[in-house]
């Protein structure tokens, strides 16, 4: 599907390819040993493609577009980078991450590198007005980032905090693209911010379904089963049985939690339990009033293949299964 996502900027999106590879060039052994392997576990670049398909909707993809693509995913994989290390985790798109195969310091390090690279690239569009936003972007996912940690020792929590960390730590990254996308291509106050909003409302959708994924088995998934709740993450599957639960039937639950108990035979109970309450259906409906709001965002654009792979990246996110 990412494939007919892609097909309209097609010929950009090589072009972002070789800019990309332009900008992490280097010398040292040790660094492109490492930049050849992220190439190479890289996922589908859905983010850069937002960008450049937003900007094919005012028909302007030009050397910002290209530039603001590049940027984006240069500070997206730092963040995963530096995420992995943080959250301890070995396995990234059902492969090993930095860390696992390094260590920590080189982890931290080549994810600096991504981020002084993204800034330097930043700072050479014409549009100088992307360049805070990219720099406001990565406060927000390192806030997203902190806010989660602090809700990791909390036995409950609720729907509108986890909403708040979801959106500093994956809407807000999808928002920037379809707006830095928007102010590449020139347009108005009115469609920059409805834009914004559409990759906002999607970057909503696309974390949910993948919160969902925690709860199944499944070996295409791209990280372990269980990982969030072995992480401490309260997600909102797991919120919505909690709230919803008789107190006796969310006891045991609780003390899973509290002891950090994360047994494969006490996971698969908890995921049963998320089941069995309605938390995955939860989620699922609160996907579509989110997906509802996207589409209504893009109701002012004309139809164009540029906006029918926008609308398409929609279903992706709720159909994916990794």
């Amino acid at each position: 599907m990412i494939d007919q996502i892609r097909k309209p900027v097609e010929k950009e999106f090589r072009l972002y390819e070789a800019a990309f590879d332009e900008a992490v060039k280097t010398d040292n052994v040790l660094l492109g040993n490492i930049l050849k392997y992220i190439k190479s576990t890289k996922g589908k670049e859905l983010r850069p493609i937002l960008v450049l398909l937003t900007a094919s909707l005012f028909g302007k993809i030009g050397s910002d577009t290209i530039q603001s693509a590049v940027s984006l995913e240069l500070l997206h994989t730092a963040s995963l980078m530096h995420d992995d290390v943080v959250d301890e985790t070995y396995q990234r798109r059902s492969k090993y991450s930095v860390n696992a195969l390094w260590n920590n310091k080189i982890s931290i390090l080549v994810g600096d590198y991504y981020l002084s690279k993204s800034a330097h690239i930043s700072a050479q569009m014409k549009n100088r007005r992307v360049t805070p936003l990219l720099a406001q972007l990565g406060c927000d996912l390192a806030d997203g980032e902190l806010l989660q940690l602090t809700n990791e020792n909390k036995l409950q929590i609720d729907e509108p905090v986890y909403l708040d960390v979801i959106k500093k730590k994956t809407a807000k990254t999808f928002a920037f693209c379809t707006q830095a996308g928007a102010i590449s291509a020139d347009a108005n106050e009115l469609e920059e911010e409805q834009l914004r909003l559409f990759g906002e409302y999607l970057g909503m959708v696309f974390q949910m379904k993948d919160d969902i994924f925690d709860y199944f088995d499944s070996g295409d998934i791209g990280k372990p089963t269980g990982n969030d709740l072995k992480e401490g993450k309260m997600t909102l599957p797991l919120i919505f049985a909690l709230k919803n639960a008789v107190k006796n039937d969310a006891k045991p639950i609780l003390n899973m939690i509290r002891n950090k108990d994360y047994s494969v035979e006490n996971l698969k109970n908890m995921s049963q339990f998320v089941l069995d309450r309605g938390g995955i259906q939860y989620a699922e409906k609160r996907m579509q009033d989110y997906k509802q709001l996207a589409i209504q965002s893009l109701s002012g654009f004309q139809d164009s293949s540029g906006k029918k792979a926008l609308l398409n990246c929609l279903d992706f996110a709720m159909m994916r299964s990794k």
